[in-house]
């Protein structure tokens, strides 16, 4: 499975600012787009990443082992910089 950094990247803003919404400061994309985006994420990966509730998005099991993988691989690009 080829997973898009770009897409990682989106998914580490979410994850880490808890929704779509708060995630649009940094990723200057819109929280309709951003949605998009996860749910194609989600149907790669086959798994739900988050659970939507009403205050934000909350990691899955799923989730919190792709956020610690992508926060690796951050790590790894980061150092090549």
């Amino acid at each position: 499975m080829d997973i898009d950094w770009d897409d990682l990247r989106l998914f580490l803003d979410v994850a880490r600012l808890g929704g779509l919404s708060a995630a649009t400061g940094t990723t200057r994309l819109s929280a309709a787009t951003l949605g998009r985006r996860v749910t194609a994420l989600e149907k790669q990966i086959g798994e739900p990443l988050f659970v939507r509730q009403q205050t934000g998005y909350r990691l899955t099991s799923v989730g919190e082992e792709l956020l610690r993988r992508a926060e690796d691989v951050e790590a790894a690009m980061q150092s090549l910089t």
